[in-house]
């Protein structure tokens, strides 16, 4: 149904529509990406109709006729450019938000690497502090051989115990140092 008839009425309807579109598309972006896409589809339809309502007032007048024409073809551009422009503008928010991921999983990795250095750190404290007793104790047990003597056999038989016993600590030191 036409109702809007004649070059003068169609120019001035296409301008005021408009207008009105990049209000309403420029509220909605504002709003988010999902309400510009709505205002897009909403809004592109609006130019779609308008072409469906322009006709000129003399059929006869070719030059009308190419008028009414180009002005329909301009609202069909104006359609597809905010379409083009949306989707750019939607690309380019899902872009945004898909670099502020990577950032976020990069944090996330980083923090987690963190903790992990740091529950090995806390584990092996108490396995540093018994490596370290094992070797005061050693040390200990060696003193002991050392004074004790071979003559007597009492004490060569405290001697032989002691080196059974700093074989097994030996044994634990070198398990507790390859943790």
């Amino acid at each position: 149904m036409s109702d809007i008839i004649g070059f003068e009425a169609c120019t001035q309807e296409l301008k005021r529509l408009l207008d009105e579109i990049a209000e309403n598309i420029k509220a909605s972006g504002e709003k988010g990406p999902d309400e510009l896409h709505a205002a897009v589809l909403t809004e592109t339809r609006k130019l779609v109709e308008f072409t469906n309502r322009t006709e000129p007032k003399d059929f006869f007048d070719a030059d009308e006729v190419e008028n009414i024409r180009k002005i329909d073809q301009a609202a069909d551009g104006a359609r597809r450019e905010i379409f083009g422009d949306s989707v750019h503008a939607i690309i380019s928010h899902m872009q945004d938000r898909v670099s502020q991921l990577n950032q976020l999983e990069k944090a996330v990795r980083q923090q987690t690497a963190d903790n992990e250095r740091k529950a090995k750190e806390l584990r092996l404290i108490p396995v540093r502090n018994a490596i370290d007793s094992v070797t005061d104790a050693i040390g200990a047990f060696n003193e002991a051989k050392d004074i004790l003597l071979d003559e007597d056999s009492n004490e060569a038989a405290i001697k032989s115990k002691i080196e059974s016993v700093m074989r097994a600590i030996t044994a634990l030191k070198k398990a507790a140092q390859d943790l």
